[in-house]
């Protein structure tokens, strides 16, 4: 009890130990002050920026289910035409020989591959021109164009009656 007695008129009797105190909150109010206008500029830039739109671009419609089956597709009309769009993403493909070349940490790349489908059918045509292109960082690149039956009569138990790829000669 003497002891809380003395260190207490210490406290009193030494007014600079208190000063110290006051020097350090006034600081961190002020850094916390300069804190608050960072981030309430920070804020006010953001809020000004306008999000990327959700929907497609607007002659495009994206088909219903689509997106819970393999992946978005996009539908237009043009003229007589249907123009139909879809991605397919396939993810992590890697050959076996890289696999081997991995690092020594074990560390593997992912490797990813992008394909655009494109299908462009006439009204009362059966079949539709296909194309398939890559998706690369820096480029798109058709790697097929072909004649196949039209997306909506094809059935899985449906063979193309005719070769749909090039012809060797």
């Amino acid at each position: 009890m003497w002891r809380r007695k003395v260190l207490t008129c210490a406290l009193q009797n030494h007014p600079w130990r208190t000063i110290a105190i006051r020097r350090s909150s006034s600081v961190s109010s002020a850094i916390d002050s300069m804190i608050l206008r960072s981030l309430k500029d920070h804020y006010l830039e953001i809020s000004k920026m306008a999000p990327p739109p959700v929907n497609p671009p607007t002659p495009f419609s994206v088909v219903k289910g689509a997106l819970d089956n393999n992946g978005p597709v996009l539908r237009r009309s043009y003229g007589d035409e249907e123009i139909r769009i879809s991605v397919m993403r396939l993810a992590n493909i890697l050959p076996d020989a890289a696999e081997a070349d991995a690092d020594a940490d074990g560390d593997i790349d992912d490797i990813n591959q992008l394909f655009l489908h494109v299908d462009v059918s006439k009204a009362g045509e059966k079949e539709s021109l296909h194309f398939l292109c890559g998706l690369y960082p820096d480029a798109l690149g058709i790697h097929s164009v072909s004649m196949r039956l039209k997306f909506e009569t094809l059935d899985s138990n449906v063979v193309s009656p005719s070769y749909t790829g090039p012809v060797f000669e």
